[in-house]
């Protein structure tokens, strides 16, 4: 059944009024088909649809997303979305599509058409996207900033949420320089609510990225990392007598499950994806050592299950 949005009363600009806890888990249940918010999820979200500045740690898998798509759908407006990672954009945008949500994201890889097509929308009276996604080295530029300004002030920002917020922290083990230029969305749109969300940071870091995105008395939400869903066993490889073997019995013995194998190295990566396909498991690499098509092939493929196995560095993390 094709869902439009669910309405729901609300002032814009910075509101007043919170809305209660039973419309926002009504818009959880329409949307996402979720019966509940999950850990630190609503306290997010009430923290911002205040006005109010929030830093969020969550574990990966611990849903930081609904923490700025809820708000999305509170109110007509847009949610600006800063993430470094344009395939999990692409994939973020085509997954609310499906869920009949307005989102789009501007990236380099976009033709002229496509960008031109969402500038136009947001030039327009009444926007339709949500939720706009944009890498930070876009929020460097000039031209984006002035038509950010121009949304701004029409009142139709409501909410900046700077995903994998650790990358703006020279301390953190992410370091990335374009982050530093998201510190001037504070001074540039005072009245707007900034949601920090990582899934990775020491208190040094979390209190640097605090510090650096000049974040107004923010809501600290700090969230178990304990997954007792997830199970844990050390094999050592040097005791096994064939290691390739080994993970290629266990795969087979999950069935037709969908798997992540991180190396060290590109070279393992690999020399084990071959070894694995070779034994019959549908299985890709993924590294720094891909271009950027082939990268992004692999990564369609395994969340289409079309691919069983990646076989990664960290940069697929």
């Amino acid at each position: 059944m094709n869902k439009s949005l669910l309405p729901l009363q609300s002032n814009c600009g910075r509101p007043k009024n919170v809305i209660g806890k039973e419309a926002l888990v009504k818009l959880l249940r329409w949307h996402f088909g979720h019966s509940d918010f999950r850990g630190k999820q609503l306290e997010a979200i009430e923290a911002v649809l205040s006005g109010r500045d929030c830093f969020c740690l969550m574990p990966t898998g611990g849903g930081k997303s609904m923490c700025y798509q809820v708000p999305a759908l509170t109110k007509p407006g847009i949610v600006l979305v800063v993430s470094p990672l344009i395939a999990l954009m692409e994939n973020q945008v085509s997954t609310l599509k499906e869920k009949r949500i307005p989102a789009e994201f501007l990236s380099s890889t976009q033709t002229v058409q496509v960008k031109n097509k969402i500038y136009e929308d947001l030039e327009s009276g009444k926007p339709a996207v949500r939720l706009l996604y944009v890498t930070p080295e876009l929020i460097a530029t000039s031209g984006f900033m002035s038509k950010l300004t121009k949304i701004h002030a029409r009142g139709l920002l409501n909410l900046i949420a700077i995903d994998e917020a650790h990358c703006i922290s020279s301390w953190g083990h992410d370091f990335r320089p374009s982050y530093w230029k998201l510190s001037s969305l504070r001074s540039h749109f005072p009245n707007v609510p900034v949601l920090a969300l990582t899934a990775t940071a020491a208190p040094k870091v979390q209190k640097d990225v605090i510090e650096s995105l000049n974040l107004q008395n923010p809501l600290v939400l700090k969230s178990s990392f304990n997954r007792p869903n997830v199970y844990y066993e050390v094999r050592y490889k040097d005791l096994l007598d064939d290691p390739y073997a080994d993970v290629c019995n266990l795969l087979k013995s999950c069935g037709n499950v969908c798997a992540i194998i991180y190396c060290l190295e590109r070279t393992m990566c690999d020399d084990l994806a071959i070894q694995l396909t070779s034994s019959g498991i549908s299985c890709a690499a993924y590294h720094a050592g891909l271009n950027n098509k082939m990268r992004s092939s692999v990564l369609d493929d395994w969340i289409s299950s079309k691919t069983q196995v990646v076989v990664a560095t960290v940069a697929f993390g």
